[in-house]
């Protein structure tokens, strides 16, 4: 049977060949999401641990302690002269105290330098360091002196010896480049800036409190012997980690969102990977019809059942094995391409594509588990067929009743859409997320299996349009309704789909809209100046810049707001990292709506707070709120909607100093801590020109380089361009699954003109021209694929609206249907449609009348 599968196989090439390449795309996809999860989680790896050269690290005790959170967020800060009191132990080479900060370079064609987000930070450089290696130049010695790492350097179109600016806190220096340096490994994009030790520590632990203490051993000498000296002369609370054990807490909250970001594409491997399945079971299927007088003549002379499965089944593995090895390839290779494309426009990343022998089995795993499943059903209808009926006819399909899928279908879809219809009224009750997805589940599996019924009906209903197109359009009808589920596995994979896009869609433009209306009822104020284009923590406004914008003619008042990430201790006991917004209560709410549930902002003060409605804080709860050199308790007073600004809690400047969360100088003093915010509302007099006052402002603020003047349009479209980015990726990944989904259409519709040669003939005979063969299967396949469309189109309504209602407490208030983008995606379904026909068209219109009349 092994030489007859291979003998078959290879005879039957041609049918094969979509499906095979359908398993290759599949593979393809999920060996470049796997891969490219490895490569991004390298990628930060390397950026964020370019700091992280020593053999040891000293640090303070994380005050965030939940799980749900990295535990390194909020440290407490320790003193930096311990170094010299661990330089001093036996076995210690160096230790040096390490408190590296957000900077961003100003280029030579005087912008920001950026790497696609890729941080950019300023860290020390010490003399004693040997793991940073001068390329040339040398370290800098004071202030006003910069190093550069050697690819920073070379994306700035600097040089050594030139003068620049380098923008810390927001404010804007005159520096000299005195040196460019290196480490043994890739930083990935990151820039970094390396500066004396004293003059970054003026910035970034202006108290002598630093983040850690960096320590070398020297040669030989046990790691773990030197931490237990350590921890012997130090306090309780400070921490001794390996240089693993630090980078991987550090990169712990990165690898949490790639996680989500893996999970959420391997949705859309699954997707592709089940689109492929349907046209796999339609090629075996109609494969296996067409074969059934060659199977019933292996019956007739002797081969059993068993041996006419394992056949087929031989078929699926083989497919499987050649699709999977050569999707494994194609994923590796686009990948690589994506690192190389991204690496053209100007982000270094690390030279390999990381292959192991996870990836390597997932690949070949799908690839032939999906194969073999799709061929399971096909292979038990050919071991199962009688020979004396399948001599009869190698054309005909043995019907079944669908009435038990048909009514088990109803029951799902019936099940789901309550579910659905229950979260969309009722969206507020406890686990009713849960509810929602598995009443998603339900409905679209409900569908699935009522797909043929509804094929079977629905088309006959729809196309009633079609009839004038006479006889092409009758013919066209009649065959897709009388083989509805071979019509149905082949419009299902656009139906899943389209479910998705049309759901994205409409949840991607409810998301902007939804903004842009809590912008414009929120914000008063004239203008916001902020950092838009941030890698990291965004800059704060120099208080100088805050001072001339204050005192422009034609402005009215000027008020912003701090944030900065603190542990906040609830009252169940666990600690949790959250951001506090520090603002003026009286000066905050006349720029800003907070969007207050209960209670008010008057309350305020140093020892009473506002919480987010998102924190499950209510009024009466007691807090704690811990920074890095002090904790505050408070008491709730207020709770705010998550619309909008996104915290944990509202502070005032007192509360925000006493926490010592602020790492510069004017941390400690109240007063000050809202003079250089991280946002400006900026409210003009009555009559002034908006227009002239933003290019004051502009002047005010070119500077500093880094800051944008916003209205409350533009700051709309800012924050609804994470909506936008989210629809782009949804539409790149879903267009794979579309490509799949019309390589079934092709498929199906070539195995069946070839099934159906003897009809073709026959309407040929009586006088059906070239054109209308062509006309006809072309109908087929548009009214396959705007089927699927239309009732894919409407499911993904009603899961977006039942999602809108589940989001609704997260600031998405308004139900958009973009109906516009929604009919383009049904002409392009048309569009598909009629490429997807051309080729079995074209074959069919040029099949010889007198040899298809004669097949058999």
């Amino acid at each position: 049977m092994i030489r007859f599968a291979l003998r078959s196989l290879k005879s039957h090439a041609r049918q094969f060949f979509l499906t095979t390449l359908a398993v290759i795309l599949g593979v393809a996809f999920l060996t470049g999401t796997l891969s490219l999860r490895i490569v991004l989680s390298n990628i930060f790896d390397a950026q964020n641990s370019t700091t992280l050269t020593g053999d040891l690290y000293i640090s303070g005790q994380s005050t965030a302690n939940s799980q749900n959170t990295n535990s390194s967020s909020v440290a407490t800060k320790i003193d930096g002269k311990l170094a010299e009191t661990v330089e001093s132990i036996d076995g210690v080479e160096h230790a040096f105290p390490i408190a590296s900060i957000p900077a961003t370079l100003v280029g030579a064609d005087s912008t920001p330098v950026t790497s696609m987000n890729a941080p950019s930070k300023a860290v020390p450089l010490y003399p004693q360091d040997s793991r940073a290696k001068t390329a040339s130049g040398r370290f800098p010695h004071s202030g006003g002196e910069i190093a550069l790492e050697s690819e920073a350097l070379k994306r700035s179109g600097l040089s050594v010896d030139d003068d620049t600016h380098l923008v810390i806190n927001g404010d804007a220096y005159l520096v000299r480049i005195v040196g460019e340096f290196n480490y043994d490994t890739s930083v990935a994009g990151a820039t970094v800036i390396g500066l004396d030790p004293n003059w970054l520590m003026s910035f970034s632990a202006p108290d002598g409190k630093v983040d850690s203490i960096c320590v070398y051993l020297d040669k030989g000498i046990d790691q773990k012997e030197i931490s237990n000296k350590i921890r012997k002369i130090l306090p309780e609370e400070i921490r001794v980690q390996t240089q693993k054990e630090a980078a991987d807490e550090q990169n712990a909250e990165i690898n949490k969102y790639l996680g989500y970001t893996e999970v959420f594409l391997l949705i859309f491997v699954a997707l592709a990977m089940f689109v492929g399945s349907f046209i796999i079971m339609n090629t075996f299927a109609m494969s296996v019809r067409q074969r059934q007088r060659e199977f019933a003549l292996l019956r007739a002379v002797g081969a059993s059942p068993g041996s006419i499965f394992a056949a087929v089944l031989l078929h699926a593995v083989m497919i499987g094995t050649a699709g999977a090895l050569l999707g494994l390839a194609l994923g590796i290779g686009a990948t690589r391409l994506l690192l190389a494309g991204l690496k053209f426009m100007g982000m270094p990343l690390l030279n390999q594509v990381p292959i192991n022998y996870s990836i390597i089995l997932a690949a070949i795993t799908a690839g032939l588990v999906i194969t073999v499943i799709g061929a399971l059903f096909p292979a038990r209808e050919a071991a199962l067929t009688p020979p004396i009926e399948a001599m009869q006819s190698s054309s005909r399909e043995r019907t079944r009743s669908l009435r038990f899928r048909g009514i088990l279908g109803a029951l799902l879809s019936s099940v789901g859409l309550v579910g659905i219809i229950v979260t969309w009224v009722a969206s507020g009750f406890p686990r009713s997320g849960v509810i929602l997805g598995i009443g998603a589940g339900a409905l679209l599996i409900g569908l699935l299996l009522l797909f043929p019924v509804l094929a079977r009906y629905g088309i006959e209903s729809f196309s009633m349009p079609l009839l004038l197109f006479r006889p092409i359009g009758r013919l066209a009808i009649r065959n897709l309704s009388t083989v509805p589920r071979r019509t149905a596995a082949t419009s299902a994979a656009l139906f899943i789909g389209m479910t998705l896009v049309s759901a994205g869609t409409i949840v991607a433009a409810s998301m902007k809209a939804s903004i842009n209306e809590i912008v414009n009822d929120s914000m008063h104020a004239d203008f916001l100046v902020c950092q838009v284009a941030s890698s990291g923590r965004p800059d704060r406004v120099p208080a100088k810049s805050a001072e001339q914008i204050q005192s422009l003619d034609g402005v009215a008042s000027t008020t912003g707001y701090v944030a900065q990430l603190v542990s906040v201790e609830i009252p169940n006991g666990n600690s949790d990292a959250g951001y506090a917004i520090a603002i003026d209560p009286e000066d905050f709410t006349k720029a800003y709506d907070p969007n207050l549930v209960e209670g008010t902002l008057d309350k305020l003060d140093g020892t009473h707070v506002a919480a987010f409605k998102g924190s499950g804080l209510k009024i009466g709860d007691d807090v704690v709120i811990s920074g890095s050199t002090g904790a505050v308790t408070a008491t709730v007073v207020a709770v705010a909607d998550t619309k909008g600004i996104l915290g944990t809690i509202y502070v005032t400047p007192e509360t925000m100093a006493a926490t010592g969360a602020l790492t510069d100088v004017v941390s400690t003093d109240p007063s000050q801590v809202l003079a250089s915010p991280h946002a400006l509302f900026v409210t003009l007099d009555d009559g002034a020109s908006p227009n002239d006052i933003r290019k004051k402002m502009e002047r005010v603020l070119a500077s500093s380089y880094i800051f944008s003047v916003l209205d409350s349009s533009e700051l709309s479209e800012v924050a609804g361009s994470q909506a936008t980015q989210i629809l782009a990726v949804l539409y790149a990944l879903l267009g794979l699954s579309l490509v799949i989904a019309a390589l079934g259409i092709i498929n199906t519709l070539v195995l069946s003109v070839s099934e159906r040669s003897r009809e073709i003939g026959l309407v040929r005979a009586v006088g059906l021209g070239k054109a209308q063969v062509i006309g006809e299967i072309t109908l087929e396949s548009v009214v396959t694929t705007v089927f699927g469309t239309i009732v894919g189109t409407l499911t993904g309504i009603v899961l977006a609206g039942a999602l809108r209602a589940q989001l609704k407490d997260q600031g998405m208030t308004k139900l958009v249907v973009p109906w516009g983008q929604l009919t383009v995606t049904l002409l392009l379904s048309i569009i598909i449609g009629v490429l997807a026909a051309l080729w079995p068209a074209l074959k069919a219109a040029r099949i010889p009348v007198m040899r298809a009349i004669s097949t058999e």
